[in-house]
């Protein structure tokens, strides 16, 4: 009977019909729940993998300028003379040489992240320390726990440990530290360190965060770093994270049966290791329950479509049915109602599965900061600035876009008046009101590109953009009343498209370069048609930077200064471009730096902290003023350093060695002079000179070959005998060496009107052909 009712229904078109569409729409339910699913999820993922990547990026950037600022005061600690001067005392003068870096220690020790900053002697275990001041043994120093590190010290360019507080200062008591130590390295060994306390909770107070999800740090050797309370998971579930991950930027993780997206950076200046951990149980919960949903309507279909063959069925058969209940009248039957066509049980599918990240949002203003960081500075693609630009400007017309770049005024100036902490406040309040200023006409996004500018971002909100030129004045205005700061403003060119940004940024750029000539606290707008400013080459060339470079090494303080002078009255008066005049004050200020580095001299105060931005925020005016300022001090110091027995020492060796040009006389011999060894005379030439002894004596003596190459008719043999060559060959090698070209065609360049002694040799004969 089973066999004969499939049969007949499977060979019926209505039942085939109900089957195949049952399967067909069950089929179709699933694979739009899956479907759906999957994309949401993928979806998901990208949507929280960038804004959660950037934010542990900024996260990295903060902790790494902290330690950065403290690692360059290590370093530059490591070389100070009075450190060294320290390192190099005795031990009986141990206390007295102590007594000038303690107070340089004191100074640097002021910013409130910094508890104390200590120099560990390694040869006789003394300590100078910004807190307690200098101990002779490590172990009377009220607090002395970095003493287990000092073989790690002495092994590792960078050390950085993370411990608690335990000296005597009850104030202190069971404060977490973060201690930075750079090694102090004195003719090729280790004999000290600088150890800075930077405190645990003030550094990482500056991370942001998110409410939704878990932040940790951990250090090189896997030590948990951040946070240090309230763990949200055990240690032991978080190193199975650590081996889940392992070194790749973006992973699915689970915690005590939980799903997570971790996402990591790894810095760059410490090592340390950056995790983040988002739940992903909320994102997914309403996902999930729309998947359930159609896979519970896909059940509903077959079990409909299963109903309604069985209710067929029913009615094809009542028939035999009525006739089985003539023959057994006692049995019950059902009974059922027709049903010959299968109505569709598709209702309303979950709706629009298009992910916009909830979780990115808070972070929207910082997302949009660094998109324009970086578009200014050509950091990303066109295809990702395309990407960034729908995901974080929702809103946003297409165009047109202008860039005004705020700069402060003698930056380095403002700069030295305020503690940094200070300087942020005042620079967060600067960016609000640019905010407020501009947001009733403009959409705004301001980026800090530099230190001493603003990058603003605007876009009209109608199609009245407004007196852009005005309404800057009137911010310059402002910003003076209210912060006490002057600035400056350039304006470029509108552009069409969010690509080109970078464009104008460039342009309001060399519109606020005229600050140059014009002074402070103005606005410029860029104009392609405006040319006021020339590449001129006589007012702005390398003559008198090496004229004023001659005077300084001469001692000639006067010249130079009148050289700087003569200069800035010339640039002024040919208005030399402005970017040309900054790179041409860069280059003798690096040359400067490179004088007082070589010579170990003290640098004036204006080079304390130099960048060439401190160049671009300065007028004319002023820099010719700081130019002085820097000449009279340099001129000082190397007058002083005039006196010194390594360089009266230096200027005997120079004087034997232009008297002895035609010996044939050797680094011993010069050393013999000064009745000293090789190797202390020639490490006392290169520090004061910058060169070796055997390349000065031999440039000395090209040099001498060259007056008498133009100014006598003398073979080449005789005059490389002249200046101390036994042998031809070897005077043209060191010739060509030096000068690029043999001595006989340095001679025909000349153009020396005699006729010369020397005659072409012949190709067999055993000395090289000069004329090559």
């Amino acid at each position: 009977m089973l066999r004969f009712k499939l049969k007949y229904l499977l060979n019926n078109k209505q039942t085939r019909l109900i089957l195949m569409l049952t399967f067909s729409v069950s089929l179709l339910i699933t694979l739009i729940g899956l479907f759906s699913y999957r994309e949401y999820r993928n979806a998901l993922d990208t949507e929280l993998n960038t804004p959660n990547v950037e934010l542990l990026q900024i996260n990295m950037d903060v902790t790494n300028r902290a330690f950065r600022e403290s690692d360059n005061k290590a370093v530059d600690l490591a070389f100070h003379p009075a450190v060294l001067k320290y390192m190099d005392a005795n031990p009986a003068d141990n206390e007295l040489a102590a007594a000038e870096p303690q107070n340089f220690l004191k100074t640097l020790a002021t910013e409130p992240d910094v508890h104390a900053i200590s120099v560990i002697k390694f040869g006789d275990h003394s300590v100078v320390s910004s807190s307690y001041g200098y101990r002779a043994l490590w172990e009377e120093a009220p607090e002395h726990a970095w003493n287990s590190w000092i073989d790690e010290m002495k092994q590792k360019p960078l050390l950085i440990k993370r411990r608690v507080y335990t000296g005597t200062d009850a104030r202190l008591t069971g404060t977490e530290l973060l201690s930075l130590a750079r090694p102090i390295v004195r003719n090729g060994d280790v004999t000290g360190a600088v150890l800075i306390d930077l405190d645990y909770d003030m550094l990482f107070s500056k991370m942001y965060t998110h409410l939704s999800s878990y932040q940790f740090v951990y250090n090189l050797e896997g030590e948990l770093i951040y946070p240090k309370l309230n763990l949200p998971f055990p240690l032991a579930d978080m190193n199975n994270v650590l081996s889940d991950i392992d070194v790749s930027p973006f992973a699915h993780v689970k915690l005590q049966g939980k799903a997570y997206m971790a996402n990591q950076t790894f810095s760059n200046v410490t090592g340390w290791r950056l995790i983040s951990l988002v739940p992903m149980e909320q994102l997914l919960k309403n996902v999930k329950t729309a998947r359930n949903m159609m896979l519970m309507l896909s059940l509903i279909s077959i079990a409909v479509g299963c109903s309604a063959i069985y209710y067929y069925s029913f009615a094809a058969f009542r028939p035999l049915k009525r006739i089985n209940k003539l023959l057994m009248p006692d049995q019950k039957l059902a009974g059922h109602g027709n049903l010959y066509d299968l109505e569709p049980v598709i209702g309303k599918l979950v709706g629009d599965f298009q992910s916009k990240s909830l979780v990115a949002e808070w972070s929207l203003p910082e997302l949009r900061s660094k998109f324009v960081s970086d578009l200014i500075t050509r950091s990303i693609g066109t295809q990702e600035t395309l990407t960034k630009w729908e995901h974080y400007f929702g809103g946003w017309k297409e165009g047109p876009f202008v860039i005004l770049t705020i700069s402060v005024d003698r930056h380095s100036k403002w700069t030295s008046a305020y503690v940094e902490e200070d300087q942020l406040l005042l620079k967060y309040a600067m960016n609000n009101i640019v905010f407020e200023f501009f947001g009733p006409a403009w959409r705004t996004v301001t980026a800090t590109p530099r230190k001493d500018n603003l990058v603003v971002l605007l876009q009209p909100k109608d199609d009245n953009s407004g007196h852009l030129r005005e309404d800057a004045g009137k911010l310059i205005a402002i910003l003076s009343d209210v912060l006490k700061i002057s600035v400056s403003i350039g304006i470029g060119e509108p552009v069409s498209a969010i690509s080109q940004a970078a464009r104008s940024y460039s342009e309001s750029e060399l519109a606020l370069s005229y600050r140059l000539y014009e002074g402070y606290g103005h606005v410029r707008e860029f104009s392609a048609k405006e040319s006021k400013y020339e590449e001129g080459g006589a007012a702005a060339d390398d003559a008198w930077r090496l004229e004023v470079l001659h005077a300084l090494k001469s001692f000639d303080a006067a010249t130079a200064l009148q050289w700087v002078r003569k200069w800035s009255a010339d640039t002024r008066k040919k208005a030399v471009q402005p970017q040309k005049v900054v790179r041409v004050v860069d280059d003798l200020i690096g040359e400067i730096l490179n004088v007082a580095t070589s010579g170990g001299h003290p640098l004036p105060a204006e080079l304390a902290d130099y960048t060439w931005h401190q160049v671009m925020t300065m007028d004319l005016s002023d820099i010719e003023e700081m130019l002085c300022s820097i000449v009279i001090h340099m001129s000082g110091v190397l007058e002083v350093h005039r006196q010194s027995k390594e360089y009266l020492m230096v200027q005997e060796l120079i004087r034997y060695m232009e008297s002895h040009l035609q010996d044939n006389i050797g680094l011993q011999d010069i050393a013999a002079h000064v009745k000293m060894g090789v190797s202390s005379v020639s490490t006392i030439f290169k520090e004061e000179t910058g060169t070796t002894l055997y390349d000065y004596l031999t440039n000395l003596r090209i040099d001498k070959a060259c007056e008498l190459l133009q100014g006598s008719s003398l073979r080449i043999a005789e005059i490389a005998l002249r200046v101390g060559y036994q042998n031809e060959n070897s005077f043209i090698r060191a010739f060509r060496k030096i000068k690029s070209v043999t001595p006989g065609k340095f001679r025909e360049s000349s153009k020396y009107p005699n006729e010369y002694a020397d005659r072409p040799k012949p190709r067999h004969s055993g000395v090289s052909d000069d004329s090559e």
